[in-house]
C-alpha cells in the first residue's frame, strides 16, 4: 500500500470517529430535585446514550480505560430530597453535582412576577453542572419540567452548529422586550454554554444593566457577550438575535410538562399567547 493509500484509509477511518465525537451530548438538569424527574430522566438518558462517544484515555505513553464523552448531569442543592433520584444515583452515565447555599457568591437581589427565586440560583446551578459536561454540545433543562423528545431539539442543534437554541416559552418579540429569550430549555456548544453561564453568574453579582427586568434578559445578554456582540448598540438588537438564536416550539418536544412561578408551578401542557416561535419574526 502506498503512502497516499494509507493516508486515505486513515482519514476514512477517522471520519466516523470525529463525527461521533462532534455528536456527543450532555444534558444538565438544574434546580431543586423534583418528583417529575422520575419521568424525565429516562428520556434524557436515552438521548445522551444515543450520542455518547468512547475514546481511550492517554496516561503517560499508555492507553487506559475508555473515556466517556456525553453524560447526564443533575445539579441540585444540598438540602433536596435525594430519595427522588435514588434509583439513578449509581448510573455510570449520570453525574450528580450538589450545590451548597453557603458557597453562593454575593448577588444582587431581584424579585418579580417571573423568576421569583434569586436569579443567581439558576445560573449558579447551571454553571456548576456544565463544569461536569463531557459532551461536545450541552442542553440545560429545569428539574421541574419534562420533555419526552429532546432528540428533536438535539438534531436541530447539530444542523446549525454554533447557534444557541431555546424553547419558545416566554420568548418575546423585540418590540415587546429586547434581548428576551426563553430560559427553560437552552442548548449550544458546551464551550459557549460554559462561558455564557459564567458570564451570567458574574452579572448576578453586580447591579443589573438598564433594560434587564427579567432573568431571561440577563441570560440572553450573557450569551451575546460570549459571542462578542456589542450590547450598547440596542438598535441592532434584531440583527444580534437573528444571528445567534434559534427557537424550538415546545409542540415539537413530545409530551411536555412545563411550569413557572407566576402560575404557581402547576404542571402546564400547552403554549401561551405571545411567545415567539421563529427567530425571523422577532
Amino acid at each position: 500500500m502506498s503512502g497516499e493509500d494509507w493516508y486515505l484509509d486513515f482519514l476514512k477511518g477517522l471520519l466516523p470517529k470525529m463525527e461521533a465525537l462532534e455528536n456527543s451530548l450532555s444534558i444538565i438538569i438544574q434546580g431543586p430535585l423534583n418528583t417529575r424527574m422520575k419521568e424525565s430522566i429516562p428520556h434524557y438518558l436515552k438521548v445522551v446514550k444515543n450520542r455518547q462517544y468512547f475514546s481511550k484515555a492517554l496516561h503517560g505513553n499508555e492507553l487506559s480505560k475508555d473515556k466517556m464523552l456525553g453524560n447526564l448531569i443533575i445539579s441540585c442543592w444540598e438540602n433536596d430530597d435525594f430519595s427522588i433520584i435514588e434509583e439513578f444515583k449509581n448510573y455510570p452515565n449520570i453525574k450528580i453535582v450538589i450545590n451548597k447555599y453557603s458557597n453562593l457568591p454575593k448577588y444582587e437581589k431581584r424579585l418579580g412576577t417571573r423568576g421569583a427565586s434569586p436569579w443567581m440560583f439558576q445560573n449558579y446551578t447551571t454553571k456548576n453542572g456544565l463544569s461536569e459536561a463531557t459532551g461536545n454540545l450541552s442542553i440545560k433543562v429545569r428539574s421541574d419540567e419534562v420533555y419526552t423528545n429532546l432528540e428533536y431539539f438535539t438534531k436541530r442543534m447539530f444542523l446549525e452548529y454554533g447557534k444557541i437554541f431555546t424553547s419558545d416559552i416566554f420568548f418575546r418579540r423585540d418590540a415587546e422586550e429586547k434581548f428576551h429569550i426563553s430560559d427553560h430549555v437552552i442548548g449550544g456548544p458546551t464551550c459557549t454554554m460554559k462561558s455564557a453561564f459564567q458570564n451570567a453568574v458574574h452579572m448576578c453579582q453586580n447591579p443589573y444593566s438598564e433594560g434587564v427586568k427579567f432573568p431571561e434578559q440577563l441570560i440572553c445578554r450573557a450569551f451575546l457577550k460570549t459571542k462578542n456582540e456589542d450590547l450598547s448598540k440596542t438598535y441592532k438588537s434584531k440583527e444580534m438575535m437573528k444571528r445567534n438564536f434559534r427557537i424550538i416550539p415546545i409542540t415539537r418536544l413530545g409530551e411536555i410538562t412545563w411550569t413557572c412561578s407566576y402560575r404557581r408551578y402547576r404542571p402546564l401542557k400547552s403554549q401561551e399567547d405571545g411567545w415567539l416561535q421563529d427567530i425571523n419574526q422577532i
